[in-house]
């Protein structure tokens, strides 16, 4: 066994709670592992003071009454909540939190839709003439598959040929 585990078994084998083959591994260990001779004189000092201290008896009833107190305290989160909840759920606040959430969200639309305004403003301000009338003419570009599709450019032509075949 390596160092880290005998430190951890040190304990244990003070109380004498380890089975005779693990005890005689610790003891062999410490024997050659100075290392490990100081941990387990640091434990038998501590046990020692330990058991130096006088036994402290509670007065009758005092567990019950700890309990007790225990049960009945709230929780710093309990307490905060409860707070939270009485202070925004006061009648009074009610109406003006409303208030406060509608004005909000409106000013958060409206600023998005003039920042949008001021945006596309400014992009077409710096567009030359030729590319404002593309601009202006996005919508039947954007649709010009569609309009083949349906055919009607071929009928534009047959109506434009019929004023040719007429005379």
């Amino acid at each position: 066994m390596d160092c880290q585990e005998i430190k951890k078994l040190i304990p244990a084998y003070l109380d004498k709670e380890l089975g005779p083959q693990e005890s005689q591994q610790v003891r062999e260990h410490l024997s050659g592992c100075p290392g490990c001779q100081k941990e387990r004189e640091a434990f038998e000092e501590s046990w020692a003071m330990l058991g130096e201290l006088d036994e402290v008896c509670p007065e009758p009833g005092f567990v019950g009454r700890f309990w007790t107190r225990l049960a009945l305290e709230r929780s710093w989160q309990e307490r905060v909540s409860e707070a939270v909840k009485n202070g925004l759920f006061n009648k009074r606040l009610v109406p003006a939190l409303a208030m406060a959430c509608i004005v909000v969200i409106v000013g958060s639309f409206t600023l998005n839709n003039y920042l949008r305004i001021q945006n596309t403003n400014q992009m077409l301000a710096s567009l030359s003439q030729e590319d404002l009338a593309m601009v202006e003419n996005i919508e039947l570009a954007e649709n010009l598959e569609f309009i083949e599709e349906m055919g009607f450019l071929e009928d534009l032509d047959i109506i434009e040929n019929l004023d040719v075949l007429e005379t």
